[in-house]
C-alpha cells in the first residue's frame, strides 16, 4: 500500500512533472501524454481526468504575466501594431508551450492527493 500524500506534496511533485506518489520523474511519456501507470510504484496516474483545466490555468497565468504588463508599459504602445503583436504573440506562444506540461503535472498531483483523501 502506498503512503497517502498531502495536497501540497502532490502539487509540488506534479509541478516537477514527477509521479505524485513516489516522486520519480516518470509522470509523462512525452510532452503531454500521461503514463497510465507509474513504472516505479505502479500508481494509476491515468485515472485523473485533467481535461481542459490545465489549459485554463496556463492561459490565465500567461495572460496575467504577459498581457497585463504589456498594457502597462508605455513604450510598448509606441511600437507599430505589427511589431507589438509579433512580440506579444511570440512570447505568449513560447510561454504557453513551456508552462503547459508543468501545470498539467501540478493538476494531476493535486487530483492524486484529493483522491488519496477520499479513499482514506
Amino acid at each position: 500500500m502506498m503512503d497517502k500524500i498531502s495536497f501540497g506534496e502532490g502539487l509540488k511533485r506534479g509541478l516537477k512533472r514527477h509521479c505524485p506518489h513516489c516522486d520519480s520523474p516518470t509522470l509523462f511519456e512525452g510532452y503531454l501524454k500521461v503514463r497510465p501507470r507509474c513504472p516505479v510504484c505502479m500508481a494509476d496516474n491515468g485515472q485523473h481526468r485533467v481535461d481542459d483545466i490545465a489549459s485554463y490555468f496556463t492561459v490565465l497565468l500567461v495572460g496575467h504575466l504577459l498581457v497585463a504588463p504589456s498594457l502597462a508599459i508605455p513604450w510598448f504602445w509606441s511600437l507599430p501594431l505589427w511589431a507589438s503583436l509579433g512580440i506579444l504573440l511570440s512570447a505568449m506562444t513560447l510561454a504557453t508551450l513551456a508552462a503547459l506540461p508543468f501545470i498539467k503535472g501540478g493538476v494531476i498531483g493535486a487530483l492524486a492527493a484529493v483522491a488519496d483523501k477520499k479513499t482514506a
